[in-house]
């Protein structure tokens, strides 16, 4: 049986939310939406002012409105559920190295575009949950750490996921499935699931369509990020407020509390 249909996966359509969906299915849910993501950067902005790290009113470095978000924002986005990111090349992962399948999760990042390659339960199954594909792609267990290399050798910053990942379908499904024959097998080819980023993104408030209208060039940040939030939501949410209030909802439904 192929497990794909039991993978919660978000397709990058128009908008440049691409952290967004590498958060999303690494925990396997709708939690973070970009106005989740955008608050955080705010506030990691206010704690660099604080500290004297950031000049009130300099352009932020967590967040903009093309719809990208620092490290550091997923850093501090993935605390809630005791996750944390470790560079794949640091001195901490240099016995993880040597066996990259015993990783929960890794998560990918160049320039602005962050993707996510997931294991899903015991006995392994790893998939490439780029939002960039149309779908989940399955990886052999040779086939991974070849990826890791490739996309390294393109110059991908990769970082390995510490920590528990909540327990989804697909990891339930997994253990019920036998594991694919002859997939991600190299035998000298080359690596066919590796879809190359080109580095370009959307904006949050673009749209494929020629005749959308583009903001006032004069506009400020901050009344560029609240249109192009507000642009992004619209297509699948009622309002900011009942989606924020839904996603702390099923943030509290996971772990408990009042």
């Amino acid at each position: 049986m192929d497990l794909v249909p039991f993978i919660y996966f978000e397709k990058q359509q128009q908008d440049n939310l691409c952290a967004q969906h590498a958060l999303n299915v690494l925990l396997q849910g709708n939690y973070f939406t970009a106005v989740d993501l955008a608050e955080i950067g705010q506030e990691l902005d206010k704690q660099e002012q604080l500290v004297g790290g950031r000049k009130s009113g300099s352009e932020s470095q967590n967040y903009d409105d093309s719809g990208y978000f620092s490290i550091q924002v997923l850093q501090k986005a993935l605390e809630i559920w005791g996750l944390e990111l470790v560079p794949w090349r640091s001195k901490e992962m240099d016995e993880a190295r040597k066996s990259p399948t015993q990783q929960t999760a890794y998560i990918c990042n160049l320039r602005n575009h962050w993707f996510t390659l997931r294991k899903f339960s015991e006995p392994y199954r790893w998939y490439n949950l780029d939002s960039t594909q149309p779908a989940p792609t399955y990886l052999g267990e040779d086939y991974l750490a070849l990826m890791l290399h490739q996309i390294e050798c393109e110059g991908y910053s990769i970082f390995a996921v510490n920590g528990t990942v909540p327990q989804s379908e697909g990891d339930r499904k997994a253990k019920a499935f036998l594991k694919p024959q002859g997939e991600g097998k190299v035998e000298g080819k080359p690596l066919p699931d590796v879809i190359p980023f080109s580095g370009q993104g959307y904006s949050l408030a673009s749209s494929s369509s020629s005749t959308t209208e583009q903001p006032a060039q004069d506009e400020d940040e901050e009344t560029a990020l609240a249109r192009a939030i507000q642009a992004s939501m619209e297509s699948s949410k009622p309002s900011v407020k009942d989606d924020m209030d839904e996603i702390r909802r099923r943030r509290l439904a996971r772990f408990g509390g009042q």
